[in-house]
């Protein structure tokens, strides 16, 4: 019976790139705590972060660690179904044997992919705390349970390290002959353009396939790679970007789908009161904005970043594109004019002229964004500005953000050329402009 339930926590396949931290978080949350819950938008490595910690922590269990990947499971009695097989107990049938099967046991159960399950998972993992003592519950999913005595540990997406990391190795084991020295500059480019999201990361990399990095670079200006690379992940959720975000978005309320389109036209980070002018904007009541992007942050929809500066939102490059895919076109014009960059299709291609710069961004931006073209660091534009660093490092990420940019470089060209353009429509005769520039 003892070498029965050692348990069935699955083995890693591919190894283990980032998070480190989390992990370390994780595994204190845990000694302090009998139910963690692991949150973090679609395609963050959720999973792999509470597979890690659990398996860290296995002498701590000898009762064994029971997994259970949720995402196909719908309803309560489906829940205790497949809970009692994970255990290798078909006879149970209630959320209450399932508790006292534990209840002798020191035992860890990890409970995976469970956003669209908080009420039955809730009660389940409340029957745990309860009647099994020496039991602790690790739960993943983009969302909190509503049960006192949590503890949170929010996945964020890689820093740009280990993302160019994480790449480099899926990217090895697609072609054998991958040299991330001779590419560092395009694969550093596609991780910041692909927000260090590890599993955008992956269908990139096995996108190496048919493409080069250079060549998903490019591509990712046009938005054709964001949604295309696909994977043979035995999950239906993780098999593309596109079936990630539709997973949220069906999980979302009118007002939260809503809510999420509008803020889609955001480039890089917002304020709250960005947040409530764009919403009353597509017609939510002023009252509820706050309430609903709370919503948004609560289903890692929308992130939430403490800086010295104060409180700031953004969302992840995927879940704007399909945002901005929701919006009803005239919608999108009018919000984009008003408060956001226009979607990377809308953006000229490398060679058309890029243009319309100062109609993208604040005055602020636009004036970091003209120090960037002249060749001046960050330091060097803060003293220009008198402004503090961390201040011009924001505006930074804005305009890349906005511009759909991947670097300095680029931000140099598109203000160039936009101010061109503008010195060269000054200088039109009259009788060049025709009467359609006047309507």
């Amino acid at each position: 019976m003892a070498d029965r339930l050692r348990g069935n926590l699955p083995a890693e396949i591919t190894s283990f790139v980032g998070h480190a931290a989390e992990v370390a978080d994780g595994l204190y949350a845990l000694s302090e705590s009998r139910l963690l819950t692991v949150t973090g938008p679609g395609g963050v490595g959720k999973s792999r972060v509470a597979a890690r910690v659990a398996r860290h922590a296995r002498r701590q269990f000898p009762g064994g660690i029971w997994y259970a990947e949720l995402s196909s499971v719908a309803g309560e009695e489906a829940l205790t179904t497949r809970i009692s097989q994970a255990l290798r107990r078909p006879d149970l049938r209630t959320t209450g044997g399932i508790a006292a099967a534990l209840r002798d046991l020191r035992a860890l159960v990890v409970l995976d992919t469970c956003e669209h399950l908080t009420g039955p998972v809730s009660r389940l993992a409340e029957a745990l705390l309860r009647w099994a003592p020496d039991v602790k519950v690790v739960v993943t999913g983009r969302q909190p349970l509503d049960l006192a005595g949590q503890r949170l540990l929010h996945v964020r997406p890689l820093a740009e390290p280990d993302a160019i990391s994480l790449f480099a190795e899926r990217a090895a084991a697609v072609d054998p002959d991958f040299d991330l020295a001779a590419v560092r500059p395009a694969v550093a480019e596609l991780c910041r353009g692909l927000d260090g999201l590890p599993l955008a990361l992956e269908l990139a990399a096995a996108c190496l396939r048919s493409q080069t990095a250079a060549e998903m670079r490019d591509r990712l200006r046009e938005r054709c790679l964001v949604f295309t690379c696909v994977s043979t992940s035995a999950l239906p959720r993780q098999r593309n970007l596109r079936a990630l975000v539709d997973w949220s978005y069906a999980l979302c309320g009118a007002e939260q789908r809503t809510l999420w389109a509008a803020l889609s036209v955001v480039g890089g980070g917002f304020e709250l009161e960005t947040a409530e002018a764009i919403g009353v904007e597509a017609g939510l009541p002023e009252v509820r904005v706050a309430a609903v992007l709370g919503d948004l942050v609560d289903s890692s929809i929308v992130l939430r970043e403490q800086n010295g500066e104060g409180v700031r939102y953004r969302m992840l490059r995927p879940f704007r594109e399909v945002g901005l895919e929701l919006l009803e076109a005239r919608a999108r014009r009018r919000l984009i004019a008003r408060y956001g960059a226009a979607p990377a299709s809308a953006l000229p291609r490398q060679g058309e002229g890029l243009g319309a710069a100062a109609t993208v961004l604040s005055p602020r931006e636009l004036q970091v964004a003209r120090l960037i073209a002249e060749g001046l660091t960050n330091l060097e534009i803060a003293g220009r500005l008198v402004i503090s660093k961390r201040t011009v490092d924001a505006h930074v990420r804005n305009i890349l953000a906005k511009g759909h940019l991947a670097s300095r470089t680029h931000v140099a060209a598109w203000v160039t050329a936009s101010l061109s353009s503008v010195r060269r429509s000054a200088f039109l005769p009259m009788r060049d402009i025709g009467p359609a520039t006047f309507g």
